[in-house]
């Protein structure tokens, strides 16, 4: 996908074909505030044992869903809020497509979207206690 000069690179990259790519765990294609590549090995071991690395999982016991199998039911507005604030203080031109997201479950968001939720959530590891690492052993 080519970007106009106009379109921020965020905004290329969650509307590119890779972010509509569903094939299992590749490198995040969320590179942004809350992104650190330390991280990319939990990242993986997480979604590997949440979904296998299916983007579009959904559990059958409860609204979890997607990749890191965020509760939908408790989690869809809280991390469109969460990005949203980040949007804001970037500038990167998703805002209106992250407030359209809140009407989508959660495995029906692209990749860059389910990447960007969860480096949201884990914020720097503090987020850690929302995924039961223990039991996973990532």
């Amino acid at each position: 996908m080519l970007c106009a000069a106009l379109i921020t690179a965020p905004a290329c990259v969650a509307n590119s074909d890779e972010a509509k790519d569903w094939k299992g765990h590749e490198p995040s294609l969320y590179t942004g505030k809350h992104y650190h590549k330390k991280w990319a090995g939990v990242r993986k071991c997480i979604m590997h044992r949440e979904s296998r690395s299916n983007y579009r999982a959904r559990s059958s016991i409860s609204t979890a869903s997607g990749a890191y199998q965020f509760l939908d039911s408790q989690w869809r507005v809280s991390l469109t809020w969460m990005m949203l604030k980040e949007s804001k203080s970037s500038k990167d031109g998703l805002a209106a497509d992250i407030r359209a997201l809140r009407e989508k479950p959660i495995q029906k968001w692209n990749r860059y979207y389910q990447d960007r939720a969860f480096y949201t959530a884990w914020d720097n590891g503090r987020g850690a206690d929302h995924w039961n690492l223990t039991r996973h052993g990532c």
